[in-house]
């Protein structure tokens, strides 16, 4: 396993405060070898979680208040910060006051994901309350994902429209619930300790700040003392307001009965200490405290100005800040006698089961890949398209996006399709508009869908990725050599490209030579080849069948109809092969017309051993029945049929084609590459590239077609030789499997924008 993404949150300090806590609790659970926490504080003081950060490998980082009066001061050392420290997946902004500015000079520092996450439902009164909203207001655009841990804080922070609409995401914090679950022995040890064996215990949890509203707090439990003198209040947390509450409860008389306890670590054996939790805020964004006390059985009397989506069991009762003090207490004392029993089980289904929001935040972490491809017909780059989002979908958020829908072969699963309805059009101009109108829609995909690499596939869709290009990372995949030929728009593309990724090491070579000096790579196509060999023992369509069992031995090649895959050349040496072989039949796999094919096997009587099957949703199981593939392509960029023939344990025939070939059949293809005449590979036999020249002449016989007919004849006499050479090929196949292309391929896109 390489190393873990790191996440870096940002945060006022990191003191025992709600939003702290929970931040916590999520680091503690989620998988530290995959995604690491780090935290950019406000603070300059050590404080309660810095060690235990530290101790689980997270970094601590650290930036000056921000004081309004040094806005310039601020921006320049957050610039500086993250020019230097820019290896982040993601910056998870919890201080929104100011994230609005900190998220977008990360994002220029090259920082993938920006996320403000809404954690309160108001701001404090007077012009700093004012300058705080007025701080958020451009945060909605700014921060690629909108986060709250209620609606009212998304509310808060981004704007009741921006809820309506849909673009804030409401996520309950993320809390370890059994951590609270309800004890008696626990209980009688902790009122045991704390002397309050036979006392009304009521309590609240929480920092001393305006929001937290203790001064009425006080208020209540002095009315509630008047009537039950052994009531006791226990006061847990820290904070600015502390000395002032303090002077409150000396004036009021309630010296030794309120009970200042400061910061806990640990907050469940007081929990289970208390009798009744009192919470009269006067606004939250969802206070972890009213639900950690439910899940411990704690009965709750909460203020209406809290959220509702605390009030997760009827232990929750929600009570207007309006009424006085002394109604408060009337509320509790005729409410404080009740069955005590946990309630984890209702505080799971809510949603905040811990489990359920690290699965929603490694989501969130991921990054967005496009894929993009003309259509999904059949054909070799966009089989490997789809199979390439299969692979990268436990990892990434992958989508493919298509220029049109029409006649798509390949089913694409649950992996988001985007058809943009802008297919081929006849004329110039239309194809020049085309263009035009295919750059804005895809630059509104890349845009709306927030995406951080984009992969294309073949010619047309790496033209329109590198002109499309916006924040994105633009990678043009080169699959076939014929692409290198149109050189305006190979130096087009490959000057916006930040990486070029070829199917062929010769390619790529060509690639660096000819058109750029940034990053070219070679990757070659996946070749899954568990999954062919179970599909390769399906059946065929019953049409076929006895067609199948009874040419022998047969000989096979699949591909969509191109001039440039010279199938004339195979029928013509078939009918040579039949000659020799009066048995042998020939099977042509593919989409598209094949109808002049088909009258060239006419003309050289052997029709009847020609099978034309159309396209086949299962091709494997034709090639398992082949004793040889034939390849005779002009061009290749890499030739995944032939791979895949090879996986289901048939030698191949190739013709030694500019790439592709000799670095599948052999292990030293820059020598295979000199060869003129018949070259032996280590995994099949190489022949000279034939005449490109379309000849459907059927009196006229090449001499590369005669060579073709003699090697095939040649091979599929010598039993011994051919079993030799299929198990060659089957391992050879494994040398190109899912796994290797799939690790090459992660490597690349977690390094993409992240270690620039």
């Amino acid at each position: 396993m390489g190393e873990p993404i790191r996440i870096l949150h940002v945060l006022g300090g990191l003191s025992l405060g709600g939003a702290e806590s929970r931040i916590m609790d999520l680091y503690r659970q989620i998988d530290r070898q995959k995604i690491q926490f780090d935290f950019l504080v406000h603070s300059q003081a050590k404080e309660h979680f810095d060690e235990e950060i530290e101790a689980m490998g997270g970094r601590i980082y650290r930036v000056p208040r921000f004081r309004v009066y040094n806005w310039f001061s601020y921006k320049r050392a957050l610039k500086r910060f993250f020019k230097a420290h820019h290896a982040f997946r993601a910056v998870h902004g919890h201080m929104t006051s100011t994230a609005a500015i900190y998220l977008p000079i990360a994002k220029k520092a090259g920082v993938p994901i920006a996320i403000g996450h809404a954690r309160s439902a108001g701001v404090s009164g007077g012009v700093k309350g004012l300058l705080t909203k007025w701080m958020r207001r451009p945060l909605k655009r700014r921060a690629d994902y909108c986060l709250a841990c209620s609606k009212e804080a998304g509310e808060a922070v981004y704007g009741k429209r921006w809820v309506e609409k849909g673009k804030v995401e409401v996520i309950p914090n993320a809390i370890a619930a059994e951590k609270y679950v309800y004890d008696e022995d626990v209980r009688k040890q902790m009122r045991k300790e704390l002397g309050l064996a036979e006392k009304l215990v009521i309590g609240h949890v929480g920092s001393f700040r305006e929001a937290k509203n203790h001064a009425f707090l006080i208020r209540i439990f002095a009315e509630i003392y008047k009537k039950r003198s052994d009531a006791v209040l226990l006061l847990i947390g820290d904070g600015a307001l502390r000395e002032t509450i303090e002077k409150q409860v000396l004036e009021a008389g309630l010296e030794g009965v309120v009970r200042f306890l400061g910061n806990q670590a640990e907050i469940s054996p007081y929990y289970q200490a208390m009798d009744y939790l009192v919470f009269p805020s006067l606004y939250e964004g969802l206070p972890g405290t009213v639900i950690e006390a439910q899940a411990a059985g704690l009965r709750c009397l909460v203020s209406e100005a809290v959220t509702k989506e605390a009030g997760v069991t009827e232990l929750a009762e929600f009570y207007s800040l309006n009424r006085t003090a002394s109604e408060w207490a009337a509320h509790i004392l005729g409410n404080c006698k009740y069955e005590r029993k946990s309630r984890l089980s209702d505080i799971q289904k809510a949603g905040f089961a811990i489990g359920a929001q690290v699965s929603r935040y490694e989501e969130i972490y991921r990054k967005n890949v496009l894929l993009m491809v003309p259509m999904l017909h059949q054909g070799g780059f966009e089989r490997i398209c789809v199979q390439t989002a299969k692979l990268l979908a436990d990892k990434y958020h992958v989508c493919i996006a298509i220029f049109s829908s029409e006649d798509m072969f390949y089913d694409v699963g649950d992996i988001p399709l985007i058809d943009l309805h802008l297919g081929s059009r006849p004329s110039l101009l239309g194809k020049l508009w085309n263009i035009l109108l295919r750059i804005r829609a895809v630059k509104k995909v890349k845009k709306e869908q927030n995406i951080h690499i984009t992969y294309s596939f073949g010619p047309t869709a790496n033209l329109i990725n590198a002109l499309a290009k916006a924040q994105d990372a633009v990678w043009i995949g080169i699959r076939g050599y014929g692409a290198l030929e149109a050189k305006r728009e190979m130096k087009l593309t490959c000057g916006r490209a930040d990486k070029v990724i070829c199917c062929a090491k010769e390619m790529a070579d060509d690639v660096r030579r000819l058109y750029t000096s940034k990053s070219v790579e070679c990757l070659y196509n996946p070749c899954d080849t568990e999954k062919l060999e179970a599909l390769s023992k399906e059946e065929p369509c019953a049409a076929h069948r006895a067609f199948l069992a009874e040419k022998q031995p047969l000989l096979a090649s699949m591909s969509r109809v191109d001039d440039v895959k010279g199938f004339w050349h195979q029928i013509k040496a078939f009918a040579l092969i039949k000659k020799e072989l009066p048995g042998a039949g020939l099977m042509l796999i593919g989409d598209g017309d094949f109808s002049e094919y088909e009258r060239l096997a006419e003309e050289l009587q052997v029709r009847d051993s020609v099978l034309f099957t159309g396209v086949q949703k299962n091709p494997f199981c034709y090639l398992k029945k082949a004793s040889l593939y034939l390849m005779t392509s002009e061009t290749e960029g890499f030739p995944n049929a032939m791979v895949e023939a090879m996986a289901v344990g048939v030698p191949a025939l190739s013709v030694n084609c500019k790439t592709g070939p000799a670095e599948i059949l052999t292990d030293d293809y820059r020598r295979a590459k000199v060869q003129e005449k018949v070259y032996v590979g280590e995994y099949g036999l190489l022949l000279p590239v034939m005449n490109p020249q379309k000849n459907l002449n059927a009196e006229e016989i090449e001499p590369e077609e005669k060579m073709l007919a003699a090697e095939a004849v040649k091979m599929l006499q010598n039993a011994d030789g051919l079993q030799k050479l299929a198990k060659a090929a089957r391992q050879r196949s494994r040398g190109f499997s899912v796994t290797a292309y799939k690790e090459k391929l992660c490597t690349w896109l977690e390094e993409a924008g992240e270690f620039d």
